[in-house]
């Protein structure tokens, strides 16, 4: 058997290259798998973060708004006062929206469901009023909306709309009639007593 220096040399070439991928390469690339899901990992935590950070401005926004409506319910002024003021934003959203404010009576609150379960405490006052409007539709309708984010929190509902006699020299208008309850904190002389049990 002869020895074959190329062919030895080249096969011990071989043999280098081999425990050179095995022992060098090989762990590198294990270790560039591990960076890569690390980078996909981070990756991911950041576009969470960015997406959270997107959402920080709305969300702003609407906790300044519920602070609003919250500062509006928490009025520490008698039902007296409260429909004073209803009246007072009636009077400027009349002017503003050009509708005339027809009548407002004091209405009877609607009989509560009896429900069989335990009392729960008064988290709001309600008081009723009717409040009739007349003007063209969509002055109306930009009336209601006005009296409902007034400074007096309110419920507004449809009772009912009619067309309103034709007045010389005027478009057609309709009158509406709504039940506006007013809502606002109770007295300490309405909430009631809690016994324990």
């Amino acid at each position: 058997m002869t020895f074959d220096l190329g062919r030895t040399s080249a096969f011990a070439a071989l043999l280098i290259v081999l425990a050179g991928y095995w022992l060098v390469f090989r762990p590198l690339e294990a270790t560039l798998a591990d960076r890569y899901a690390e980078l996909d990992v981070a990756r991911a935590s950041i576009e969470r973060r960015l997406a959270l950070a997107r959402r920080i401005s709305p969300l702003e926004r609407e906790r300044t708004e519920l602070e609003t409506q919250l500062r509006r319910t928490h009025a520490t002024v008698s039902g007296a006062e409260s429909v004073e003021r209803f009246l007072r934003d009636a009077a400027a959203v009349s002017a503003r929206d050009r509708v005339a404010v027809e009548s407002v009576a004091g209405a009877v609150g609607q009989p509560a469901v009896a429900v069989a379960r335990a009392p729960q405490a008064v988290i709001l006052d309600e008081l009723p009023l009717d409040i009739t409007l007349r003007g063209h539709y969509g002055d109306v309708i930009r009336a209601v909306r006005d009296l409902g984010n007034g400074q007096v929190p309110a419920r507004l509902t449809l009772a009912s709309l009619g067309v309103a006699d034709r007045r010389p020299g005027e478009r057609p208008n309709i009158n509406a009639t709504f039940h506006a309850t007013l809502l606002r904190e109770p007295d300490a002389a309405t909430l009631p007593r809690l016994h324990p049990l």
